[in-house]
């Protein structure tokens, strides 16, 4: 890697300037270039960062500007963006989810893998001590088999969110509430207990929006370790509700609110004592800009100096491709036949 890490910012929306200012904060790297459809927001981005706007992707690939990619587009581009700059060698940090497709998302994790490339995924959950203690604790055995875990997302967004840009809420670019709102704490789920084998009960519907896709999901799943969960999430809920996940074994159990550890206990007795003292909410419950950018900036630092160690991601295309499976068998399930994704 060289001293400084060249990024290339695919997507100069709301999130992709908030992608630009971590960028801009983050050591060991320089936003060197930025691409959007519409040259007006690549501009603006170029203009505070001094990056070199762009308003064809290919040719910000092939500049010679920049050593890696930052994919801050909508859900259904992920992935052909992203196997676009491994093909021009350059590593890849990507939005989530990695893509809407599971088939997209593999093409591009193997493309990856097939030319020594970086790729990683914000999956901000994974960041946070409290969280990882729990995860490790899991792993370790010190909670037993697990026998049972649930995510609940209570969200808001109201008709204006879906109706500001055509992107949102559709089957080809976003999908809905699962694979939007939800994607974080679907990932929690399979962080903990493992890869979905089979999902045993989906229910969608579009009850409060004019959308496509879904804003309420009720599904049940079983993991491939013979854990069963629940997952619930809207964003038809107002004021928002919560954004909670549990998970109990043979020998304890935890409950989370985002990412904040609520509750975490082993052989009977309190073992919250373990974690460490941290504010962990990621937001955006129902104002969807209101994010927390802490883990953003976990994720980017993490991917720079993994870079130059030359070690694998905090969260590689690998672990993001849980979540990923997980959508498409539920969507699969619920309803047969729809075609996610571009």
């Amino acid at each position: 890697m060289p001293q400084e890490l060249r990024v290339g910012l695919i997507g100069c929306g709301a999130m992709g300037q908030g992608h630009a200012d971590v960028w801009l904060r983050t050591p060991g790297a320089r936003l060197a270039a930025a691409f959007d459809t519409l040259a007006e927001r690549a501009e603006a981005v170029a203009a505070r960062s001094g990056a070199t706007p762009f308003g064809d992707l290919r040719a910000m690939l092939a500049s010679g500007l920049i050593d890696a990619v930052s994919v801050a587009t909508p859900s259904g581009l992920h992935a052909d963006q992203g196997l676009a700059a491994a093909e021009a060698g350059l590593h890849v940090v990507c939005e989530k989810p990695l893509d809407l497709s599971i088939q997209k998302a593999d093409r591009l994790i193997e493309a990856c893998r097939m030319r020594g490339l970086a790729l990683a995924c914000v999956l901000q959950r994974r960041t946070f001590a409290g969280t990882q203690a729990v995860a490790r604790a899991i792993h370790q055995g010190r909670m037993g088999r697990l026998l049972s875990c649930s995510a609940s997302i209570k969200w808001w967004r109201s008709q204006d969110y879906y109706d500001a840009a055509g992107w949102r809420g559709t089957w080809a670019l976003d999908c809905g509430v699962l694979a939007n709102q939800a994607i974080h704490a679907i990932d929690h789920l399979c962080w903990m207990a493992g890869p979905v084998a089979e999902v045993e009960y989906a229910c969608l519907g579009t009850v409060g929006h004019a959308m496509e896709a879904e804003d309420h999901a009720l599904a049940v799943v079983r993991f491939e370790g013979g854990c069963r969960g629940v997952i619930e999430a809207t964003t038809c809920c107002s004021p928002a509700l919560c954004s909670r996940v549990e998970v109990y074994g043979q020998r304890g159990s935890a409950s989370f609110d985002d990412a904040q550890v609520v509750s975490f206990g082993i052989d009977g007795a309190d073992a919250t004592a373990e974690l460490p003292a941290e504010a962990a909410g990621l937001g955006g419950r129902a104002e969807p800009m209101a994010i927390n950018m802490a883990g953003h900036e976990a994720i980017f630092a993490d991917f720079v100096e993994a870079l130059r160690d030359g070690r694998r991601p905090m969260v590689t295309g690998e672990d993001a491709r849980a979540a990923v499976d997980v959508l498409n068998k539920i969507y699969r399930k619920a309803v047969p036949g729809q075609k996610l994704g571009m």
